[in-house]
């Protein structure tokens, strides 16, 4: 039986970990990794994956297109890659734009997002990442599912109103997460103090959290209403990082229902 044959395009960080897996999917072929400029493609893949621009992805005839580049270039990069053959299925990597952004691609289209966050260089076990799909009819959504499914052990079907949810979560999962964790190395250099001894603070938070929930996990002197103990905390604190302390403070105070003046902080 051939191979699936599956192309890129784009080359940034979900390309560059999709490729990696594709590139060694059983039954699959990973045939071209395209980029604006081919040389940022070329370090993606194997090594008989072939390098191009968006142009020649066309002349590949893959099965498979997946378009992974940032949203608000979209429309370039669709622009620029041109119709595709009518038996190629494309799908977008990203988890807020419609799969119809791809119809001057293709009929045959719909979505593979990856909720995880990808940096080149750092390894990341796609086996654990939940992938979602959608599809432009069920037989593009089991195309792409079981592309999926040879990457990841969690496939799921999410429309787009859902997945739009999706991105939000995220976005408070690892943004916000990574900023606050930015803020608190801040703190810690500041003091003097090795970034090392939160570690295993933050390893607990996240664990307590994923097993009895973030309510039930909460601690700290917001959950307590301890006003005196928030106000001498602002006072020390940068000022470029109160806001953000207060702001949570209240939400945390405002979910436990703590009694509070919006003034007091």
């Amino acid at each position: 039986m051939e191979a699936i044959r599956v192309a890129i395009a784009g080359a940034g960080n979900v390309a560059a970990h999709l490729a990696s897996g594709i590139a060694t999917a059983d039954g699959y072929e990973l045939v071209a990794v395209a980029s604006r400029n081919p040389s940022n493609a070329e370090n993606l893949g194997a090594a008989t994956t072939a390098a191009c621009r968006y142009g020649d992805l066309a002349s590949f005839a893959p099965d498979i297109l997946i378009v992974s580049v940032a949203d608000k270039a979209i429309d370039d990069v669709t622009a620029a890659i041109g119709p595709m053959p009518p038996n190629t299925v494309v799908a977008l990597t990203s988890g807020t734009l419609a799969k119809e952004r791809l119809a001057p691609l293709s009929a045959r289209n719909g979505i593979f997002y990856p909720f995880q966050t990808f940096t080149k260089g750092y390894a990341t076990d796609l086996g654990c990442v939940p992938f979602f799909i959608e599809g432009a009819t069920k037989q593009e959504a089991e195309i792409l599912a079981t592309l999926a499914r040879k990457l990841s052990r969690s496939v799921h079907f999410a429309d787009a109103a859902h997945r739009q949810q999706l991105h939000i979560a995220g976005v408070f999962t690892s943004n916000f997460t990574n900023t606050i964790i930015g803020v608190v190395q801040t703190i810690l250099d500041n003091a003097g103090f090795s970034r090392d001894v939160a570690v295993p603070l933050l390893n607990q938070t996240l664990a307590k959290a994923a097993e009895i929930g973030a309510y039930a996990a909460q601690t700290g002197p917001a959950v307590r209403g301890d006003i005196a103990v928030m106000k001498k905390q602002l006072e020390e604190l940068p000022e470029v990082f109160r806001p953000t302390y207060r702001a949570l403070s209240q939400l945390i105070m405002s979910q436990h229902n703590i009694p509070y003046e919006q003034n007091q902080l």
